[in-house]
Parts: structure tokens; C-alpha cells; sequence
């Protein structure tokens, strides 16, 4: 499917992993392109006011150059607040650190290559653009003020393996699916190995839309939206209806290294079944009722209760 032609909208996170050292010269580029509306954002606080300036523009499509964070903040306040006449196409550029998002769904290459492909592509909306649909998780915690939105949310070994990865590799300077590569590998050591820092474990009671609810002792946790993780992975196998997409990995599951090697690049082996300790569920409505840490796009949740996730209508996003 082809994107259609339209005035084009950009908000630039200058925090960002990829943007720090480099803005500069990003802006350079984007000034060249007076077809382009850049918009530059310091906090959460200056979102909806941009997304209101663009609401005059008629915009039609609307790009986000940072990370996972910056994406999901803006997506929410669009989604939530809707301060847009009509939904615009969304283009995700590489600026932050991990780059999940734009990893599946947004402009190839290197920060500096996907603003100048995306550059050239705004002046003509010609061919070499293709939409691809995905919704957002919507996420209330219990008594929280309100909702957050994310394309990925994790527990259990994920959030050891996101603490080393910001302590030990994105403080060195790595970044994007080489950096993420390194933190599950060591996190997959870490369980392997029993060692306390990463196989950590919670309780978590799950509903899937108006299912039964069901308790599991989790290792593993993960939820997205998105068809690609990190460096291609694929955990999910379910062929159940549903935008969500969730793998439970228990406590105790049975040849964990075989098994995980497996189901991430998508190609589940014999042994990942639920009486093995392996879950795949696809949902469009899923709560958990859990005490612990949910990594969500990158944040760090502190969660004690019930969590409401729900998935939002599709977006369309531009792939370049």
C-alpha cells in the first residue's frame, strides 16, 4: 500500500540517544526541505501544544525523530487527546537508543541515512514508500492518574536485562540492536547461570478479553504490538485473533536455552508448549494483576495491582 501525498509534520526530540551529539547537523538537514513543519519538543509538556499548531496544517503526515519513549508520548497524546482532525500517517525516524519501534515499522538506517531518505521522500511522495498497520497498547495501572501507551511492555528477566543494558552497554555508547543483542544474551546467561540478578521471577495473573484469569509463576514476560523486536526477533507464535501479542515464559520451563533460541527467531521448536512452561496468546484486551516492575517503551513502571491493557485502533506507518 502506498502512502497518498500531503503536508508533512516533524517533532524532533533533541534528547534523544542517537539525536545527542548529532542534532545539529539534523536540523541542517531538515532546513533544507522548507516542505517539511520541524517542530522541536524538550518535554512531555510541549507535545500537544506542537500537535495543536499542526491540527491548522490539515497535516497528513506526521513524523517523530527519537526513541521508543518520545514515539509512545506522542502517539498517546494523538490517540488520547486527539488534536488532529483526522489520524495522519506516522513516520518513525531512529533518534533514541533502542529504536524498537522504527526498527519494525519506520525508516531504515542510521539516523543521519533515515533523515535524508526521509528528506528526499517528503519532497515528492513518490514511489519507495510502503504503510504498514500496527495499533498501541493503552495502559492503565490501578489508580493511576492516567493512561500511558507503549508497543512494548515487558517483566520479569526483561527488566534485569534492560537494568544491565543501561548500567553496562548504553552507557558505553552502544545503542540499537547490537546493544539490545548484548542485554538479552546476558540476561539468557544470567538465568541459565541461576544468577539472582536476572532470574528474579513474579506472579502474575493474567485475563485474556473475557476469559478465565490465570496465575503463572513468570520469568519471561512480554506484550507488543509490533511484529519485529530487537534484532529481528519474533517471540510470538499464537494464530489467535487479536492486536496484542503476548509470550509467557514460567519459572522453571523446561530446556529454557534451546527452547528460547527458538521461539526469538520465530520458529518455535517442539518444546514450547504450555505444559513446558511456554504461552502465546494474541488479545485485544489483556489485564494483569501483578506486583513488580513493567518496562514500557522503556520506562521503568513500578506497579502494584491491577494494569488494564487495551489495544488502540491501527495506525498506519510509513516504511521507507
Amino acid at each position: 500500500m502506498r502512502s497518498a501525498p500531503g503536508t508533512v509534520g516533524l517533532i524532533s526530540n533533541p534528547s534523544s540517544g542517537h539525536n545527542r551529539g548529532q542534532f545539529e547537523h539534523i536540523c541542517k538537514q531538515i532546513a533544507q526541505h522548507p516542505l517539511i513543519h520541524h517542530r522541536i519538543t524538550r518535554s512531555s509538556a510541549d507535545i500537544l501544544n506542537v500537535l495543536e499548531e499542526f491540527a491548522a496544517l490539515d497535516l497528513k503526515i506526521l513524523a517523530i525523530n527519537g526513541g521508543d519513549g518520545t514515539v509512545s508520548a506522542i502517539l498517546g497524546e494523538l490517540l488520547e487527546k486527539r488534536p488532529l482532525p483526522a489520524l495522519p500517517q506516522i513516520a518513525l525516524l531512529p533518534g533514541g537508543t533502542a529504536n524498537m519501534n522504527a526498527g519494525d515499522i519506520g525508516v531504515r538506517g542510521s539516523l543521519r541515512k533515515a533523515v535524508d531518505r526521509f528528506c528526499q521522500w517528503s519532497t515528492t511522495q513518490g514511489a519507495g514508500g510502503d504503510i504498514a498497520k500496527r495499533a498501541l497498547m493503552r495502559v492503565v495501572i490501578e489508580d493511576s492518574a492516567a493512561p500511558r501507551y507503549g508497543m512494548f511492555l515487558g517483566g520479569g528477566a526483561v527488566i534485569h536485562g534492560t537494568e544491565y543494558a543501561h548500567r553496562e552497554i548504553h552507557s558505553r555508547g552502544l545503542r540499537d540492536d547490537f546493544s539490545l543483542a548484548l542485554g538479552t544474551l546476558r540476561t539468557v546467561w544470567g538465568v541459565l547461570r541461576d544468577d539472582p540478578a536476572f532470574n528474579r521471577h513474579i506472579t502474575t495473573t493474567l485475563t485474556l478479553d473475557d476469559g478465565v484469569p490465570a496465575t503463572h509463576d513468570s520469568l519471561i514476560l512480554t506484550l507488543s504490538t509490533l511484529h519485529r523486536l530487537a534484532f529481528g526477533m519474533q517471540p510470538f507464535w499464537s494464530d489467535e485473533p487479536g492486536s496484542i501479542r503476548l509470550t509467557l515464559m514460567e519459572q522453571g520451563c523446561t530446556r529454557f536455552a534451546r527452547t528460547f533460541l527458538s521461539i526469538v527467531r520465530g520458529r518455535p521448536n517442539s518444546n514450547a508448549v504450555p505444559a513446558s512452561g511456554y504461552h502465546s496468546h494474541n488479545a485485544d484486551r489483556i489485564t494483569l494483576q501483578m506486583s513488580g516492575n513493567l518496562n514500557l517503551d522503556g520506562e521503568l513502571l513500578d506497579v502494584d495491582g491491577q494494569i488494564a491493557i487495551t489495544a488502540s485502533p491501527e495506525l498506519e506507518f510509513l516504511r521507507l
